[in-house]
């Protein structure tokens, strides 16, 4: 699947809301391909900052707020660091596209009040699902699109946790809304919109 590019005078939603999250996060982060930490120095820790903000942002914009009970709900995100030979078998096995990707998200429970209480109540975590990035695509794509290998590791985490969510982008409307929301994640992470065309032509894809 394709994101649409957004022209350098799109206009952007600043008015994004990330509130404290009404759960813990249980990030499961895992290496396939360990040359992803030389890469990226600290990216277990960095990529967690990323799910964090991604998951502020989705339940300001889903209004989640916290349950009326003593337990805080828990939610599990497994993050795996791969290589291209395992996402294109992935690719192949759950999607029909025998090729590899950037990025895949494999989502499980739905993000919302009643699938969070519901979990509370049976005493289980939330698992709401698994993301898998492939390091020789994402290394060059981010160099056919100049940009630094963490700012598009931290795009692609960020689009991932958005597909676990819910979000998407088959629609033209349901794109710009995960555009903007990915902008504005970014944007708090001091990361410069992953959109804006540069001076060589390029077309961002994410799956």
């Amino acid at each position: 699947m394709t994101g649409k590019s957004s022209s350098p005078s799109k206009r952007v939603n600043h008015n994004l809301l990330m509130i404290e999250l009404p759960f813990s996060l249980d990030l499961a982060i895992s290496f396939q391909d360990d040359s992803w930490r030389n890469l990226v120095p600290a990216i277990e820790q960095k990529a967690e900052v990323v799910v964090q903000c991604a998951l502020e942002s989705i339940c300001g914009k889903m209004n989640l707020s916290l349950l009326d009970c003593d337990i805080m709900p828990v939610v599990e995100i497994s993050l795996l660091f791969s290589d291209d030979a395992q996402v294109r078998e992935l690719n192949r096995d759950y999607r029909g596209k025998d090729q590899p990707t950037n990025v895949l998200s494999f989502p499980d429970t739905p993000l919302d009040q009643i699938e969070l209480a519901n979990a509370t109540k049976m005493s289980e975590p939330l698992l709401l699902g698994d993301i898998v990035l492939a390091h020789e695509t994402m290394v060059r794509e981010a160099k056919a699109q100049n940009k630094d290998i963490w700012s598009h590791t931290a795009h692609l985490i960020a689009h991932g946790v958005l597909h676990l969510a819910g979000f998407d982008h088959m629609e033209e409307n349901e794109a710009e809304e995960m555009e903007n929301l990915e902008i504005m994640i970014l944007e708090s992470l001091h990361i410069s919109n992953p959109y804006e065309v540069s001076d060589s032509p390029r077309q961002e894809t994410l799956d």
